[in-house]
């Protein structure tokens, strides 16, 4: 069982997005794949047609009960979620009040290490309890950060973060890559920050993924993007950034 944690600081990175296709994409290629929201905003369940529920918090506070109560089938083959909603805010609080181990996340989805090749995490853009856990749970990060002015701001606070769970903590995890998200040739504002991007981080920039329509769509028809259009360019990027994850792990 791999975890892995997809986070950045700042909001509108298609952290979400990144989430779902890439969890989907997997699950495409015969892995056995579990998406666990951590984000209180639960888009998650949202986007693949499912209801709002507090799994995540149920998780994280109920941690006496047996987890597979909080599982709920996607309707896709392979693919598994535990939903979030608006209770996991509340998670955070009580992880705090109660000062939890940082392998707490880890230590709970311990018991389904026989039964799924992938968890994906999808976190809140933030700093705290919960953010921090879902980083040192992962084996592999990977942060989407859009080729926008400013966006680095929080790519800079996800490194950060890396680093200091590496130096207090023995973080034993690994950066997979930084994802340029929103990328558009035709703007220089996209093509000047990921130039920044390739200068400073080097080869931990992944290929982009350009800026579609149909990123926005098919969430909000309950659907995948390969679901929606199986040859459109973001359903191959997606596709390639899924190959890329499993030869890497």
């Amino acid at each position: 069982m791999k975890i892995i944690t997809i986070a950045n600081d700042k909001g509108g990175t298609a952290k979400t997005t990144t989430v779902l296709s890439l969890a989907g994409e997997v699950s495409q290629r015969g892995r056995h794949c579990l998406i666990l929201d951590l984000d209180p905003q639960g888009q998650c369940a949202v986007a693949l047609g499912l209801t709002q529920e507090p799994g995540a918090f149920n998780l994280l506070v109920n941690a006496a009960f047996d987890i597979h109560q909080w599982i709920r089938p996607t309707g896709r083959e392979r693919l598994d979620i535990i939903p979030g909603n608006r209770t996991t805010a509340t998670a955070q609080v009580v992880i705090n009040a109660e000062n939890r181990g940082m392998d707490v996340i880890r230590m709970l989805l311990n018991p389904l290490k026989r039964e799924y090749d992938y968890i994906f995490l999808d976190t809140a853009p933030s700093v705290g309890g919960i953010q921090e856990r879902a980083v040192y749970a992962a084996d592999l990060v990977l942060i989407p950060s859009a080729t926008e002015f400013m966006s680095t701001n929080g790519l800079g606070q996800s490194m950060a973060l890396l680093a200091m769970l590496q130096k207090k903590h023995a973080w034993p995890g690994k950066l997979l890559g930084i994802l340029p998200t929103f990328y558009d040739e035709q703007t220089s504002e996209s093509k000047t920050t990921l130039e920044e991007l390739q200068k400073t981080f080097g080869e931990a920039v992944l290929p982009p993924i350009h800026r579609a329509t149909i990123l926005r769509e098919a969430p909000s028809e309950g659907k995948l993007v390969y679901e929606l259009d199986p040859q459109h360019r973001a359903t191959r990027e997606y596709y390639a950034l899924s190959e890329y994850l499993v030869r890497y792990s």
